[in-house]
């Protein structure tokens, strides 16, 4: 009379001791990202996908938006996993940090130099300030490189914080600021309101490693497994990102909060173009991200490893996902 409900309770009690052994078994995967731009999606999407739980790791993803903080966090061992953009990596390299990128998956500059009224020409921005998120981040490097092409010397410009791209955006609109750099879906917002884009900074073929992942350059020899799973569900998040536009744009949604669709899906398209499948790093690509924008005569092989990600090409398991 009794059979059934205590072939249920011992049912779930083995469903529970399961779930429990398996959470213990999971090797820890704390991981950060810097921004919710569509350059930092793939990472975000193979989280929400699951995929970094499916080959063995407990995730957990945090949002730390100051460089320095990240590059902290992940030297004390609070992160095991960064992704962001190349240059906080490369300095903390350069200052002797026990750092390495190990993946990049998106190497183009993916700004646009928008500008208000009173600029016309490139020759217009001399003598006046552009507002960047960060006084030495990506969004100063951009400026810097454009600037250079149009032959104008970043030192005839003044760069101040200005903030997240609302404000950003506010502040070229209001005249405060004369120019910014914008990714989308903030750029096509900043279209939207009438603002000029001067020079669409991937058109002018500039190489940045925009989107890298970091880790402790030590976990290459002492803790290998525990990359190459990480890298296993980086690797199908980015099959995913690629070939699932429907799921992109609802994580795009949640993250940015964002209910416009139509320009989550145009920013899905501009970005999708140019991510890396196999986020192999270019180390042609780093160059941009040193001090200067200039390498300080080191090798190039100090500051990235794809190793990993060669030993998952030669084993098939890239192979097996582009199959899908």
């Amino acid at each position: 009379m009794h059979s059934r409900p205590l072939g249920l309770a011992l049912l779930l009690s083995v469903l529970l001791a399961l779930t429990f052994a398996q959470t213990t078994w999971a090797q820890r995967a704390r991981m950060s990202y810097a921004g919710t731009a569509g350059f930092n999606m793939p990472f975000i999407v193979a989280y929400e996908a699951g995929l970094y739980r499916k080959y063995g790791l407990r995730d957990e993803m945090i949002f730390i938006p100051g460089a320095a903080t990240t590059m902290q966090a992940l030297l004390a061992g609070e992160i095991e996993f960064v992704n962001s953009s190349g240059s906080p990596a490369i300095n903390s390299i350069l200052q002797g940090a026990d750092v390495s990128i190990i993946a990049t998956s998106y190497d183009s500059m993916p700004y646009s130099l928008i500008v208000n009224k009173d600029i016309r020409t490139a020759a217009d921005l001399k003598g006046k300030t552009m507002g960047v998120a960060r006084l030495g981040g990506i969004n100063e490097v951009g400026i810097r490189l454009a600037l250079e092409r149009f032959r104008i010397n970043p030192k005839e410009v003044t760069f101040v914080n200005t903030g997240a791209d609302p404000t950003r955006i506010a502040a070229v609109q209001t005249g405060v600021t004369a120019a910014t750099v914008l990714a989308p879906p903030a750029l096509f917002q900043a279209s939207s309101l009438g603002l000029k884009v001067l020079a669409d900074l991937a058109d002018l073929g500039l190489k940045y490693p925009t989107s890298i992942i970091a880790t402790r350059r030590s976990y290459l020899s002492k803790d290998r497994a525990l990359l190459k799973k990480f890298m296993m569900g980086f690797v199908e998040g980015l099959h995913l990102y690629k070939t699932n536009t429907k799921f992109v744009v609802d994580v795009m949604q949640k993250y940015t909060r964002l209910n416009d669709t139509a320009m989550l899906e145009k920013t899905h398209n501009y970005f999708v173009k140019n991510t890396a499948a196999v986020p192999l790093t270019d180390p042609n690509s780093l160059t941009a991200g040193f001090p200067g924008g200039k390498n300080p005569e080191r090798p190039l092989s100090d500051f990235y490893d794809n190793t990993v990600l060669q030993e998952l090409i030669n084993e098939g398991f890239v192979r097996n996902i582009s199959k899908k």
